[in-house]
Formats: C-alpha cells, sequence, structure tokens
C-alpha cells in the first residue's frame, strides 16, 4: 500500500502580522520552540499557553494564509492533533483561508475551515469501532478571534485551538486534536513581570457540542445517545517563572464543565460561572452532589537550558479531585496521568541543526484500579460526552486510557527538514470491560508499532511538508491473533496562500 501525502505552505511576508500563530499549522508553533532553544526567541516565554500571540504589530489590514490539508488511513481510525479531522478510514481534506485586521487595540481574526471525509466503512470489533459509512462535511469558524488588547492584558471571544501545557505531541487538557470551540478569553499576551518573577495566564468560559452526523472518539468510539444540548466550560493556566530561577516555568491547569441546563441548578456567580476557583471538595461546594460536572487538575514543569540547546518538561495530573488529605496520601496516583518529555537541538556543519524529541503519555490506570476503579481519563458517568468537542478528545488525542512512547529525529537547514519517527501505542491495557483475567488486565493487549517518515522542503514561496506512517497493529480491538500492516498520513498538509 502507498500514500502521498503533500503540504504545500505559500509563505508571505503577510503571515508575520497574523494576530496569533495558530496551534498546529504552518509549522510555526513548532519553530518558536527551535528558536527559542537556539537562542533567536525570549527566553522568557514559556511556550505552555498557545496560540503564540504577536503582540507587536502596526494597524494593518492583511489576507492570511490559505491552506489545504490532507489525510489517509488505509485501515482504520489513526492520528491526532489534527483540530477538525474527523475519526475515519480513508481520505479527508481540509480548506481553511481568512483575513486580519487591527485598528489601535481592537484586533479581528476571521479564519473559517472547512472539513470533508470519505469516511469508509472500516472492520470493528466487539470491543472497538464505530462509523456511518456516509461522507462528512463540515464547516467550523476555526481560528477565528476578536480582541481587545489592554496593555499587559486582552480580553475576547475566539474559536481557535488552544494548547495548554509544555508537551509537544500531547497535553493531558487543551490540544488541537478536537475542533475549536466557542469561548471567551482573559488572557496576558506576552509574560506579566512582577518583583518575584514573570505570570501567563488565560482564563476561558465556552461551549462544547458533540456531533450526531460522526463516530465517538470516547467510549471506544462507541456512541451511546447522549442528551443534544451542549456543555459549558470554564478552564484556567497559570504559569510562573521564578525570577531565582529565570529558565524554569511552573505552572497549572483546571478544568470543569457540566451540561449547559444545569447550571442554573447552581448558587452564586462564582460557583455557577468560575467553578475553577471553587474548592474541590463536596463541603466547599455544597451543590457538587446534585449537579453533574466533571472537574480535572494538572501541573507542570518545563526547564530550558538555552545554552545547551535543550529543554525537560513534565505535566501530571489528576482526572477527579482529592477528596482530603487522607485521600490524596492512601493511594496518591489514583486517577493520574502524566506527560514527561525532551528536546535536544545539536549544531552541525552549514548552519544545519540536528533535533532530537522524546515524549511519553501515560494514562492507563495505576494498578490501584483493580480495587477501585478510576475509569478512563476523559471519560466521565455525569457527562456522558466526556472532555470532549464534536466527539474528539480536547487533550491528548491518542485515546482514551492509551499509553504512548515517541521519538523522534529531524536534520533542519532552513526551511528544510528530513526525519524519522519511531512511536508505540499501548491501547487502553487496563480497560475493565470485554475478556479480562482475574486481575482486570486485558487478556489481550493492542499495540500499535509505528514507523513513520517526515520531510519538508521549501520552493520559493512554496513549503511542501509531509508525513508517511507506516504501522503494525497487533491485536487489533483487543482480539488475539488480529493483526497486520498498514498506512496512514496522520499529519496535516498545508496549502498557504
Amino acid at each position: 500500500m502507498r500514500t502521498i501525502l503533500f503540504c504545500i505552505l505559500f509563505f508571505l511576508t503577510v503571515l508575520t502580522h497574523a494576530q496569533t500563530i495558530p496551534v498546529g499549522q504552518w509549522g510555526g508553533d513548532e519553530l518558536l520552540r527551535v528558536k527559542q532553544l537556539t537562542g533567536q526567541l525570549d527566553a522568557a516565554q514559556s511556550l505552555t499557553a498557545r496560540p503564540f500571540f504577536n503582540t507587536v504589530l502596526p494597524d494593518t489590514l492583511a489576507i492570511l494564509p490559505a491552506s489545504i490539508s490532507v489525510k489517509f488511513n488505509s485501515h482504520h481510525p489513526y492520528g491526532w492533533n489534527d483540530a477538525g479531522m474527523i475519526m475515519a478510514k480513508g481520505l479527508q481534506t481540509a480548506f481553511s483561508a481568512g483575513v486580519y485586521a487591527k485598528a489601535g487595540p481592537l484586533s479581528i481574526q476571521l479564519m473559517p475551515e472547512f472539513y470533508f471525509a470519505a469516511n469508509s466503512s472500516y472492520a470493528t470489533t466487539v470491543g472497538y469501532g464505530s462509523h456511518t459509512g456516509k461522507s462528512f462535511q463540515k464547516i467550523y469558524p476555526g481560528q477565528s478571534a476578536i480582541r481587545l488588547h489592554l496593555g499587559p492584558v486582552s480580553i475576547g471571544a475566539s474559536t481557535e485551538n488552544l494548547w495548554w501545557g509544555p508537551g509537544q505531541f500531547s497535553s493531558l487538557m487543551m490540544s488541537n486534536n478536537a475542533p475549536g470551540f466557542q469561548h471567551l478569553s482573559f488572557n496576558t499576551p506576552r509574560p506579566l513581570k512582577t518583583p518575584i518573577g514573570s505570570f501567563e495566564w488565560q482564563l476561558i468560559v465556552g461551549k462544547l457540542n458533540e456531533d450526531t452526523s460522526a463516530a465517538f472518539e470516547n467510549a471506544y468510539m462507541k456512541p451511546f445517545n447522549p442528551p443534544n444540548n451542549g456543555r459549558y466550560l470554564n478552564g484556567i493556566v497559570l504559569t510562573y517563572q521564578p525570577r531565582f530561577l529565570p529558565n524554569f516555568f511552573f505552572g497549572v491547569t483546571r478544568s470543569e464543565h457540566l451540561y449547559q441546563q444545569d447550571l442554573n441548578r447552581k448558587s452564586g456567580f462564582i460557583k455557577k460561572y468560575l467553578p475553577v476557583f471553587v474548592g474541590s471538595s463536596p463541603s466547599a461546594n455544597a451543590d457538587a452532589s446534585s449537579v453533574p460536572s466533571d472537574g480535572a487538575f494538572r501541573f507542570f514543569g518545563r526547564w530550558i537550558l538555552p545554552k545547551h540547546r535543550a529543554e525537560y518538561y513534565l505535566e501530571y495530573g489528576y482526572n477527579d479531585f482529592k477528596q482530603n488529605l487522607r485521600d490524596f496520601s492512601v493511594n496518591a496516583n489514583h486517577s493520574s496521568a502524566y506527560i514527561a518529555g525532551f528536546k535536544k537541538i545539536i549544531a552541525l556543519k552549514n548552519n544545519q541543526l540536528l533535533d532530537i524529541s522524546g515524549e511519553i503519555t501515560q494514562m492507563a490506570q495505576t494498578t490501584g484500579y483493580v480495587v477501585r476503579n478510576a475509569g478512563n481519563w476523559y471519560e466521565h458517568g455525569g457527562v456522558r460526552q466526556g472532555f470532549t468537542h464534536q466527539n474528539q478528545i480536547l487533550g491528548a488525542g491518542s485515546g482514551f486510557g492509551n499509553n504512548v512512547q515517541t521519538l523522534q529525529v529531524k536534520k533542519i537547514h532552513g526551511q528544510q527538514q528530513l526525519g524519522i519517527k519511531l512511536q508505540r501505542i499501548q491501547q487502553d491495557p487496563k480497560g475493565l470491560g470485554g475478556t479480562a483475567n482475574t486481575i482486570g488486565m486485558r487478556e489481550f493487549q493492542w499495540n500499535d508499532l509505528s514507523l513513520g517518515f517526515l520531510g519538508q522542503q521549501k520552493f520559493k514561496r512554496i513549503l511542501l511538508s509531509g508525513e508517511l506512517q507506516f504501522v503494525h497493529s497487533k491485536n487489533y480491538g483487543w482480539e488475539k491473533g488480529n493483526q497486520f500492516n498498514w498506512v496512514s498520513s496522520p499529519k496535516k498538509s498545508t496549502v498557504n496562500l
């Protein structure tokens, strides 16, 4: 089997006039990371609350890059961090274009996105898979926003994708795995410097929806006819760079979401609309037991070493809150997950760079689940859709309860890149459903082993980039002996005009 993936980018100088660098688009946020480690970007930027804001802009009216994205899976759904692209087999295409305008403190960015997927039927199992077999079309507002910049802070309304945390390939809370959702934002467009260090934050309230015309990414992609009424989301990320540790960033994120129809059952403005500022115990939130909601907490650290052109990071979180100190001390890792990774840049001859990146995402339940089931990450009994938007996980898109190990090596020379990526995905090894042995582990482990090739080449104002993965699936759908080789092009291709 073969697949060809092209990513054509027409880079114009107008790109520098964009309000933000969209998460995952044009390779912009990845490029910022490399520039920071090579001393070309201020080390005070944490890069843990994206999109990245361009704060030094003149009044302007500009056409933003148009983009065409292509994705292909030869056997079954695979890949993540692709925004509005759905979990589907076959070919998918996305198109976006936009304009940007700025006048004084007011800026407007309009960049809608159109998606089309063949959504072909594929082999499902008792434990996994769901599809309609019908083509899929959708238009989203995309990376659109209107903002008012007030000195060190900014307020606005947006449908842009968010990325919270230090991860390169995954994030526990916010990523570009799902389409951007409607939200109001109060944030710092640049680090706010104080006598004790620098602070960055983003506080949002938003609305999450589901799409009954597509498969659900949760519950092993099996829809369960949830109420089609939208969910209210409140989230915050706060990053602190201590003055005495100039290259270290420490941050926390918290989220709460519930059905919009249940908002009126809460009392008090803060409890109702800003529950991230309310304590997590039932005593602190008296109506927690009567109003079904889903809350989670994460903290992270990022340590950059500009002299060594390297960084290390860790994100750790809980899918549910601890009730008290005893609960924490007895079973500290209950409902926990983490992401850990590194990046190292090595200077080569002729201004060439070698980029070595590695990351581990661990979301399977810890051993304590045998006596106290925490459920898989992003799933919740009170909010049946889980932490999703348009049926796709808002955080780590590899899947519910999955573990992922990634190693990527790239050679960079200007806009030219050539690399290889090795990846292993352990699909929900500790699921309690289906066939299980006496300790609750799945009897047959489903693992995907991937060998990927990625490249990028610039031709004047055209940048051609793509990724091709060869995947070996063992015990697909947790069924013994169900194994095969197939191909995937999980990385979006983009045409920027």
